[in-house]
């Protein structure tokens, strides 16, 4: 008589789950223990290791920076039932879980395991989908489950590109960051401007990180990271500041990358901070050649799964890939036109409609009142001021300048001999 069942099956998966032989093995051996039940009374449950979705090897280590989080900040947690008893409650398991970022965990589960393997796989499918900044920040992932025909123990060890600790950080900049802004008086534009503005001015693009550079931690405590922590940082402020948003992965020319789809008023455009951000760094500069771009923008020198996100096919901010150096004020946009030798113009953000300020080459722009003050480059890069009506243009200081910021009434640029600060009041 048979008295003990021992089957072992591994899979791997690197990109997404594909299991070509599992479910037959599975029911071949349910099969076999439903037409054999009354031999089987000793028998052990099946023990079936699955390792799944290496999203992103890299994290295998990823360091902590809990020694720098506030002794104030406390990470919650919720209890959960000591068994689940359907697909449903296996996947609100699941995402338990992952939203504490644990790495070790059991799920008892109670309920018919003909399909178990299935069962597990959708659940944490359904599990993962709930959250795309959880969903950016899982890497490697390896279950074991051990069953019977109505009962499995289910020991799953997850890797992060974070861990609570990091988050409790993410959380806390995040409210600084939006501290500084009043999301009910800011349209959707502005709201996406902020951000995109916050990640290029306040980011360098580099794998150079104690923490993972593939993670939102590190732009915000670190100011550096790679595209996945940009897109990822972007996902989380906009969806606080209230705007719906999509983390993108696919490719482009460099290989993987990652970044953002953001409804704006009703429609779905592109968002790529990290191409927006200057490479070698600029301080205080950002392009916007990749702001609110629509698919078929997009499509030239980016690739993704299209059928996974909605389709982004508004041209409304088409001109906005001619914009840099770009300061905003009452409605208007001024910026230095990369399409006509980075002369200064204006866009009216309700119209679309463009118009030359002056006839100077301007970049680092900012303003105070209804003053601009720029680099001109069409007289030596000299500090350079006028009105936002475009009169009464004059050379501020006859030296080249970069950099230019306004603090506290104050006109802030760099020279060949270091910082110089200007009062504007």
């Amino acid at each position: 008589m048979l008295k003990k069942i021992t089957f072992i099956v591994i899979l791997i998966v690197l990109i997404k789950p594909a299991y070509d032989y599992g479910p037959k093995l599975i029911e071949g051996l349910n099969n076999f223990l439903n037409n054999h039940s009354g031999e089987i009374t000793d028998a052990t449950s099946e023990i079936i290791t699955v390792v799944s979705e290496g999203v992103n090897s890299i994290a295998s280590n990823i360091s902590t920076v809990a020694s720098n989080s506030n002794n104030s900040d406390t990470i919650s947690r919720t209890p959960l039932p000591n068994e689940v008893q359907s697909a449903e409650d296996l996947a609100d398991a699941f995402y338990h879980y992952f939203s504490q970022w644990d790495t070790e965990f059991e799920i008892h589960y109670k309920g018919s395991t003909s399909d178990i393997e299935h069962l597990i796989e959708s659940a944490v499918s359904d599990a993962i989908s709930r959250n795309q900044y959880i969903e950016g920040h899982l890497s490697d992932r390896k279950i074991e489950y051990e069953y019977g025909l109505n009962d499995a123990k289910i020991k799953v060890y997850q890797q992060y590109l974070t861990n609570p600790e990091q988050e409790v950080i993410v959380d806390r900049h995040v409210a600084e960051i939006l501290s500084s802004v009043k999301p009910n008086t800011m349209t959707d534009f502005e709201k996406v401007k902020f951000v995109n503005d916050y990640i290029v001015k306040n980011t360098s693009y580099s794998e150079d990180t104690t923490v993972s550079p593939h993670s939102a931690c590190a732009v915000v405590s670190e100011g550096k990271g790679v595209c996945q922590g940009y897109a990822l940082l972007a996902l989380k402020l906009l969806n606080d500041l209230g705007i719906e948003a999509k983390y993108v992965v696919g490719e482009v020319y460099t290989g993987g990358h990652a970044w953002n789809l953001v409804k704006v008023d009703g429609e779905w455009y592109h968002l790529d901070t990290t191409w927006n951000d200057p490479v070698p760094d600029r301080e205080n500069a950002v392009s916007y050649k990749y702001f609110l771009m629509n698919d078929a923008q997009m499509r030239l020198d980016h690739t993704w799964e299209q059928s996974n996100y909605p389709e982004a096919t508004s041209k409304k901010y088409s001109y906005m890939k001619q914009v840099d150096h770009a300061y905003e004020l009452d409605g208007f946009l001024y910026y230095s036109n990369i399409e006509d030798e980075n002369i200064l113009y204006r866009v009216n953000l309700e119209t679309g409609v463009s118009e030359r300020v002056t006839d100077s080459r301007a970049q680092y722009i900012v303003g105070y009142g209804d003053w601009l003050y720029f680099s001109n480059y069409s007289k030596g890069a000299f500090l350079t001021k006028i009105r936002t009506n475009g009169t009464e243009e004059s050379t501020v200081y006859q030296t080249e300048v970069k950099n230019l910021f306004v603090e506290d009434g104050h006109l802030y640029f760099t020279t060949p001999d270091g910082l110089k600060k200007m009062s504007l009041e």
